[in-house]
């Protein structure tokens, strides 16, 4: 990774009301909105570029941004990655 992609700064913003587009250094993934534990919403969760993770602001559930397998917290199904794409 470039010196400009790790200090490129990590987005999240809301695609429509059931999914998310986080835009990370290597690309864009897009995921549900909500977590699949509680439904916190995930817009307002802390993202970890380095390691592709989010984690949901309301019970700390943390999840993988490239499988949506649950890595951290309360138990759950998955969280569902729609797309994964590179910058354009």
């Amino acid at each position: 990774m470039s010196e400009d992609e790790q200090q490129k700064p990590v987005r999240v913003r809301e695609v429509s009301e059931d999914v998310i587009a986080v835009e990370l250094p290597g690309g864009t993934v897009l995921t549900d909105a909500v977590c699949p534990h509680r439904k916190g919403r995930l817009r307002f969760g802390y993202v970890d570029a380095d390691r592709m993770r989010i984690t949901c602001p309301l019970h700390h559930s943390t999840f993988s941004l490239e499988n949506g397998r649950r890595l951290a917290g309360p138990v759950c199904d998955a969280l569902r990655i729609h797309e994964q794409g590179t910058p354009g």
